[in-house]
């Protein structure tokens, strides 16, 4: 895909983490697990993921199959959506995805699953992921297929001062900013990377990569990118 073999690049950014010496402790997948919808493509990534026997929570971007992933991401190690919690932290995983939009939209269920996650974790950290960018990235292309209700969205967060940061996938690229306390975070593709700022779809020349997140006890995240290539 894009001149990248998708597999031996994914192969490789899990070997690159797996090898270091701080293991990671769950694994984060922010969407568009599969390109082409197929069961195989799931079945190939719970392969992958499930060997090392450490949490991975999943959820769907837009180019993935909900129907699939439910058939075969939903038994451990695997959770698709949902809640972790991880003392003193609870991981809050949102589908944004919306059927036949590359573009997301979070259902008025879904927001209503949010309000009540954070409304039972008022003394922890919490930590959202969702696939789609909830502000804009500064790129013209990218920005038309963001979050399409992310007004609604930021606004139960806005609402909720134990939420630490934000996390998502879609933009191929890395960005860290701050917005009203939380921390907004975009994590780079174990694939190929899009060109940050670009009026039009372009690549970057960034190879595939990933993202550390260091939840600590006080609230405060620590993060780095790794590029492997």
């Amino acid at each position: 895909m894009r001149g990248v073999n998708t597999d031996a690049s994914l192969l490789a950014c899990l070997e690159h983490a797996f090898a270091d010496p701080h293991k990671p402790d769950l694994v984060l997948a922010t969407g568009d697990l599969v390109q082409d919808e197929t069961r195989q493509g799931y079945e190939r990534f719970r392969e992958l993921l499930g060997k090392p026997g450490m949490p991975v929570h999943c959820l769907p971007g837009n180019h993935d199959s909900i129907e699939a992933m439910q058939a075969v991401l939903s038994d451990a190690p695997f959770r698709l959506c949902g809640i972790g919690d991880y003392p003193p932290w609870r991981l809050v995983i949102l589908n944004s995805r919306t059927a036949g939009d590359d573009g997301g939209f979070i259902a008025t269920q879904e927001l209503e699953n949010l309000q009540q996650a954070l409304g039972t974790h008022r003394e922890g950290h919490v930590l959202i992921a969702l696939h789609h960018q909830p502000v804009p990235m500064g790129s013209r292309w990218l920005d038309t297929v963001g979050l399409r209700n992310a007004d609604a969205f930021l606004a139960i967060v806005d609402r909720c001062p134990q939420v630490r940061a934000i996390v998502w996938g879609h933009v191929h690229q890395a960005s860290d900013r701050l917005r009203n306390g939380v921390r907004l975070i975009s994590t780079p593709s174990t694939c190929a990377q899009f060109l940050p700022e670009a009026d039009n779809f372009a690549l970057d020349t960034r190879p595939p990569g990933y993202r550390w997140l260091d939840l600590r006890p006080d609230g405060t995240i620590g993060t780095s990118v790794v590029w492997v290539g």
